[in-house]
């Protein structure tokens, strides 16, 4: 075969690989897009998944006869813009209100910097309209504009996320670590030329040359990316973010580029601070390729480039200095970002529910703190009203509607497994999403800007912590009531079983009186009870509701409805029936509890 035939076949396999992988990647963008258009009005597909998985995991444990406990969810770092509101929520009712299962039914960011905003977004309630409805324009758009939401999505895509990173804690890294001088990796290459000529010229004495300078050329690449990996993969992604940053802003309509622009409080257009990163698109092509994870020959061919002649660590060297100078424009670019990727993702959650509604909140301020006195916008104390709420958690949830009485709380009776519990958490997750989302899945709600705790669990109760049941529950509620002390806006709290850690006499006064000084127009209280004494001990300070079952050929059934009045029963002892306990040991409870009925005492 002559050398010029061979020298043809050179470039035309180059060719053919470069047509293959553009196919590739042409196939794996169409996919993507049937993949965005197919789960739009669905739960993400994580979330999918691990319900699946969770209903599984139940199905086992249930064969076995045990609880099922589950596992707590990892807690996401909290980064992104934490100055948005001055109130944040606390870790307690985080968990109590099973917000990282809710954040991820409601999750569908693709890039890091929106899932960041997301979460971010989540714990700090808003307290101002501006806020509150800084999403409406954008995520209605998004709603409405299936074609450009699925472009915008694509690029998003593209973006991706690297786990792990926080964008604030990589360039504060990279601000501190030592420039790197990639003198070294200059002469390799030099070397690497030097053997090529050399394997030409002389024959097999310089093929020998050439591998060996292969082989050190290897090895110092491993190591010196080793180094310098954590780095590389966020620039990788810092650069790809700032290339379709371009793109989105091309893409965008005005009007949204305004809000975008607006609601992240740049002091520059967004344009002006593109051009001014363009500069970071200059000699990098080899860093953005770190992390790319294709399997396409044309990859592969990439991988031995930088094996041999460093240039993503020589591109490196030179993106120090330049990312450090433009580190607020990168911040800025960030956060845009995030913004746009976290009312897409509100767009799609609210299209995949069979009912919301856009809350009407109003301001409340409290001008006097010692007077207590509450003054709504307009001279208009519009009160709280949800109608037809659901948990977002729920497959088949059950709605109710509630109304606050001016100046009361409520204080919620009835049943074991009945829904009181639920429905505390019902009302405070669409309260907490009406503040941060702008979204409550009901029919209809009124609120005030509000602060929201929650005292539902003895989880500070464990061996560990080294603190009874009970003093975990009085330190959580204490928490609530120092909070309202401070708070200008009003706190809502939610209190589910208080004080049940300790002797019933002592939990009904104590109980009393913690609620009687958790009083409107400064604090407003849901608290569910199985001591019915309370409704009567607080009924002019709280609105009574319950929640009960019904039986029916001896089985126990639950409305789920929740009901004006008081719970006049319980069902602790038939529950022990329902579930199969031997008929003497539910005969005996039944004769006992009837016998101090009767006769103020136990036998």
């Amino acid at each position: 075969m002559s050398y010029g035939i061979l020298l043809a076949m050179i470039p035309a396999a180059l060719a053919a690989l470069f047509l293959r992988g553009m196919w590739e990647e042409g196939q794996k963008k169409r996919k993507q897009q049937a993949l965005f258009a197919e789960y739009c009005g669905r739960p993400p597909r994580k979330y999918e998944e691990a319900r699946e998985a969770e209903k599984k995991t139940v199905a086992a444990e249930e064969n076995r006869l045990t609880k099922r406990t589950g596992t707590e969810t990892e807690s996401k770092r909290q980064a992104g813009k934490a100055e948005q509101s001055s109130f944040v929520i606390d870790e307690i009712t985080w968990k109590e209100l099973d917000m990282d299962d809710v954040f991820c039914r409601l999750d569908y960011t693709l890039s890091q910097a929106g899932t960041e905003y997301l979460y971010t977004a989540l714990h700090h309630p808003a307290e101002n309209r501006e806020e509150a409805e800084k999403w409406e324009k954008t995520a209605d758009y998004f709603m409405t504009h299936k074609k450009e939401r699925i472009h915008i999505q694509m690029l998003l895509a593209e973006i991706g996320k690297v786990k792990g990173m926080v964008c604030s804690d990589v360039l504060t890294a990279m601000g501190r670590m030592k420039r790197k001088k990639p003198v070294r990796d200059y002469l390799g290459i030099l070397a690497c030329f030097a053997a090529v000529f050399a394997a030409l010229r002389l024959g097999g004495a310089g093929l020998v040359f050439l591998v060996g300078v292969m082989i050190v050329q290897i090895l110092t690449y491993f190591r010196e990316r080793a180094g310098i990996l954590p780095y590389l993969r966020c620039i990788a992604w810092l650069l790809g973010m700032v290339r379709n940053l371009e793109k989105l802003c091309d893409e965008l309509d005005a009007d949204i580029r305004t809000e975008l622009e607006r609601n992240v409080g740049m002091d520059t257009e967004l344009g002006s601070c593109i051009m001014r990163l363009r500069v970071l698109r200059h000699r990098s092509f080899w860093v953005m390729q770190c992390g790319a994870g294709s399997s396409s020959p044309l990859s592969l061919f990439g991988d031995y480039i930088r094996m041999l002649l460093h240039p993503d660590i020589i591109q490196f060297a030179a993106l120090q200095n330049t990312i450090a100078a433009l580190e607020k424009e990168i911040r800025y670019g960030y956060d845009c970002i995030g913004f746009l990727d976290a009312a897409v993702s509100i767009a799609m959650y609210r299209m995949s529910l069979p009912r919301y509604c856009i809350p009407v909140l109003y301001p409340a301020f409290r001008p006097d703190s010692e007077q207590g006195a509450y003054e709504a916008e307009g001279k208009e104390n519009r009160g709280f009203y949800i109608a037809e709420c659901v948990h977002p958690l729920l497959d088949a949830p059950v709605a109710n509607s509630i109304r606050l009485s001016e100046g009361a709380g409520v204080l919620l009776t009835g049943s074991n497994a009945s829904g009181k519990s639920t429905f505390l958490k019902t009302i405070a997750v669409n309260l907490l999403l009406a503040q941060t989302i702008h979204t409550a899945l009901a029919d209809r709600m009124t609120a005030p800007f509000c602060r929201i705790y929650t005292a539902m669990t003895d989880s500070g109760s464990k061996v560990g912590t080294g603190r009874s049941s009970y003093m975990a529950e009085i330190l959580s509620l204490k928490r609530i009531l120092d909070g309202g002390r401070k708070a200008w806006l009003p706190v809502f709290c939610f209190v589910d079983e208080i004080l049940r850690g300790t002797g019933t006499v002592e939990r009904i006064a104590a109980s009393a009186q913690i609620l009687k000084s958790i009083r409107p127009p400064g604090m407003v209280c849901f608290a569910a009870t199985h001591d019915r004494e309370l409704t009567g001990l607080l009924e002019r300070e709280y609105d009574n509701y319950y929640f009960t079952e019904e039986i029916r050929n001896g089985d126990m059934r639950f409305s789920y409805r929740l009901l004006r009045g008081r719970a006049d029963q319980n069902n602790a002892i038939k529950l022990l029936e329902a579930v199969g306990y031997d008929r003497e040991i539910v005969e005996h409870a039944r004769a006992c509890a009837a016998h101090f009925l009767k006769e103020g005492m136990w036998k």
